[in-house]
């Protein structure tokens, strides 16, 4: 009888076959996907947390008091994972799907669409989980973030990257043009950024949007960030809408995309 292990990696094969095709790409303009996944996060740190936050000091949420560096440190976070998961998988798989024809490509060798899909998700994922990363050594470095709370909360990045890529591999799945994907990113990624607690706490806001911002899951996805690195309370109820929007998108956008490409 084999092991589990042999058929479990049996099973990931294909799946590991089109991330490695995607890392591949990756590496042969690496600079270019640094200068991207890092430049832009560290651009927002610079400028709000060393620039506005010297003129601010300190700030209370959750009965916790912080300096707004840290705040912010915590919050671009969970804002890189929104960013760098949405707009590779909105753009990149309707690229990839649309122009290049990758997919299907994919899809004809002995690896199946789901299997095709999944390498996808996982990249995006991937990606956006990098782009975390950074932000989480520099605020360890600065001293901004508990260390191995920044380590803890790798994994936590990993599953945001992989709701909020789910989220673009939807939206490009329901376009038909490219420019389309301008709707969802003005009228449900940029409110999040906006709204879900990046930028100052949720206590400020008036208590019909507080209500509906904790909803959302960029919302969900900072309460547990900072909960990890800051020390802020535990808040069951994030932890329940995270895991709500994670199962769901991931179940809408590859069944969406599957019905899309087979016709």
């Amino acid at each position: 009888m084999r092991p589990l292990w042999a058929k479990f990696e049996e099973a990931f094969w294909p799946i590991r076959c089109v991330w490695l095709r995607y890392l591949h790409v990756y590496l042969k303009n690496w600079v270019y996907g640094l200068v991207t996944t890092f430049v832009e996060p560290l651009l927002y740190l610079v400028s709000f947390g060393y620039g506005l936050g010297s003129m601010i000091g300190s700030v209370e949420a959750n009965g916790i008091s912080v300096s707004y560096r840290q705040f912010v440190f915590a919050g671009f976070v969970a804002q890189s994972c929104l960013f760098q998961g949405f707009f590779e998988a909105a753009y990149g798989s309707f690229v990839r799907m649309y122009y290049q024809k990758i997919f299907k490509a994919m899809a004809s060798t002995p690896i199946t669409l789901s299997e095709v899909l999944w390498g996808e998700l996982l990249w995006d994922a991937t990606k956006g989980t990098l782009s975390a990363c950074a932000i989480l050594l520099l605020g360890s470095l600065s001293g901004d973030l508990s260390p191995w709370g920044s380590l803890m909360a790798v994994p936590l990045c990993f599953l945001g990257a992989l709701l909020f890529s789910s989220l673009g591999l939807w939206m490009a799945a329901l376009s038909q043009t490219i420019e389309q994907i301008s709707y969802p990113q003005y009228l449900l990624v940029f409110p999040m950024f906006l709204f879900c607690g990046v930028y100052f706490p949720l206590e400020t806001l008036p208590e019909t949007l507080q209500t509906l911002a904790s909803f959302l899951p960029l919302t969900a996805l900072l309460s547990l960030i900072r909960w990890l690195t800051l020390d802020f309370p535990f808040q069951i109820q994030a932890l329940a809408v995270f895991i709500f929007w994670l199962v769901l998108m991931v179940f809408i956008s590859r069944d969406t995309m599957s019905r899309r490409l087979v016709k």
